[in-house]
């Protein structure tokens, strides 16, 4: 059961990463692979010890839009340009919108500890396949070099 699991959570950072690199690439300048690490960014709480308790857990804290504005301000205030917040924004914003549909959904309302979502399988089989061919239908349309092969 753990190797499932293991893989489960694998599939998630990875279609994480991929969303917001796509996201990234199409609506920005700034380097895609910010996109990329960012995207995973709200999950660096699986690093929380298990015994600490909300909002120091999974989907707590840094799964909220005061982090994400809260990143978002802090690398505006070390960059003063703006592709970087942006693209900050759109990968943590992308991690945000893709976990609130799931079952657990995420707490929009932070610090009230309270969430509402459809309950959708955002990480299963289908919507990860619908996600990275969305992802990679964004990439190709973004992609100069696409014209220059014939």
């Amino acid at each position: 059961m753990e190797g499932v699991r293991i893989l489960y959570l694998a599939g998630a950072f990875v279609t994480h990463a991929i969303v917001g690199y796509a996201l990234v690439r199409a609506f920005t300048d700034a380097d895609p692979w910010i996109g990329a690490v960012l995207g995973v960014c709200p999950d660096a709480d699986f690093l929380f010890p298990a015994a600490w308790d909300w909002p120091l857990v999974h989907r707590g804290l840094t799964h909220t839009p005061l982090f994400a504005l809260g990143i978002v301000a802090g690398v505006y205030a070390i960059r003063r340009e703006r592709e970087v917040p942006v693209a900050v924004g759109l990968a943590i914003g992308s991690h945000l919108v893709i976990d609130s549909f799931s079952p657990t959904g995420i707490a929009w309302l932070f610090p009230i500890e309270t969430t509402w979502s459809p309950g959708l399988a955002v990480h299963g089989t289908s919507a990860t396949v619908l996600l990275w061919a969305l992802s990679l239908g964004v990439l190709a349309w973004r992609t100069d070099e696409l014209s220059r092969i014939q």
